[in-house]
């Protein structure tokens, strides 16, 4: 359906020949950002905002607007392959991905009736970028290898379990006394203090969910991207982290973040082409979308093909090389000797280091991936060293 439309458009406005001549290098960069768009937790603004910005010379607005613009092309075709080949997805976390929509569009509309100098959202742009990097490397190397340490340590006591047949009766004995005084020492939890526990939960979650969204709404209608960003934060972060919620993957997570910028860029590009006057889009984002539609509506749901646990690892190296390299691009050809600019950025990611210590410390308990693990298995203590 997008193919016909972009060759009628661009046949009938003479604009596929000047497109492609003057705006190649966006064509080559959103051939890598539409896979990746199909592919992680960021939108493919995550290349065309800063290329766009930074090497074509784009206004932080013309970046905002084609990357909303092209997203909702590229995005659209890898949410249409998500509901085709994963279509579970929906009907299990539906009601997340419902809400962080619904609230994000409200970001949306308010967002754009926000006025921030370019300079700052660039600033905003990277250090949001690099943030998400910090928060999914901690989600990695912590709290997954903790889940992990955790099955290990019930296969093990499963495994013990098993073996209790073949031991001496006084061992049998002595491992069923000790048995019966650690569950009298455990606390009983009744099924009331359950529900209560997890209705309780599930109110506060939503509250989260609903101030994630509206920020990350808020986020992509300054740089075009950022609701899908925060999605898998909250996904990661809280959702993962009740006892009684079902447990989002990494897969599940990127492919629901994926539908929800979708929905995001798609609405963020009706309320930009339908605005008039000296804010409405101009002529040179239309032509960059235009040698760069074809492009993206094969990448990013050939990206989304490699949604997969055997890619899992590439993807997540791949966004970290390109965090780091927006960044010192940005450095370099932006920011430069620049101390306020350095310090809102280094702020802000200090903020972020020392709110995800407060969260590991008071909720998580991870003690930064297990450098001292404390399992509860009969008396033993494990030090594990990360």
């Amino acid at each position: 359906m997008v193919l016909p439309v972009w060759l009628t458009i661009g046949l009938r406005e003479d604009l596929l020949g000047s497109s492609f001549e003057t705006y190649y290098p966006m064509t080559v960069a959103m051939i890598f950002g539409s896979m990746i768009a199909g592919s992680t937790p960021i939108g493919g603004g995550v290349i065309g905002f800063p290329v766009s910005v930074l090497l074509i010379g784009f206004t932080a607005n013309q970046g905002r607007d084609f990357s909303l613009m092209i997203q909702s092309v590229g995005m659209t075709g890898a949410s249409f392959l998500i509901f085709f080949d994963k279509f579970n997805l929906m009907m299990k976390y539906g009601d997340l991905v419902g809400t962080s929509v619904i609230f994000s569009l409200f970001g949306l509309v308010i967002g754009f009736k926000i006025s921030i100098a370019p300079f700052v959202v660039m600033c905003i742009y990277t250090s949001t970028t690099l943030a998400f990097a910090i928060v999914l490397a901690y989600v990695d190397e912590c709290l997954q290898k903790g889940d992990d340490e955790e099955t290990l340590h019930s296969n093990e006591e499963n495994s013990r379990s098993d073996s209790i047949g073949t031991e001496p009766k006084e061992q049998r004995d002595a491992t069923r006394a000790e048995d019966i005084e650690e569950q009298r020492n455990d606390t009983i939890v009744t099924p009331e203090d359950q529900a209560c526990t997890s209705k309780r939960d599930s109110t506060i979650d939503f509250i989260l969910l609903a101030l994630f969204s509206l920020f990350g709404g808020i986020v992509s209608s300054q740089i075009g991207t950022g609701a899908d960003i925060t999605f898998y934060a909250f996904g990661s972060l809280i959702h993962n982290s009740r006892k009684y919620n079902k447990k989002m993957n990494g897969i599940d997570l990127t492919a629901a973040s994926i539908v929800i910028m979708t929905s995001t860029s798609i609405f963020g590009t009706i309320l930009r082409v339908s605005t008039t006057g000296t804010n409405a889009p101009t002529t040179e984002v239309y032509e960059a979308l235009i040698a760069s539609a074809c492009i993206v509506i094969i990448g990013a749901p050939l990206g989304a093909l490699f949604l997969s646990e055997s890619n899992k690892n590439r993807l997540k190296i791949l966004f970290y090389v390109l965090a780091f390299v927006q960044i010192v691009t940005f450095g370099i050809i932006k920011v430069k000797r620049n101390v306020l600019a350095w310090s809102m950025i280094g702020g802000f990611l200090a903020f972020i280091c020392l709110s995800i210590s407060v969260m590991d410390c008071l909720v998580f308990k991870t003690n930064f991936g297990g450098t001292l693990s404390c399992i509860k298995n009969r008396k033993q203590c494990n030090t594990i060293i990360s």
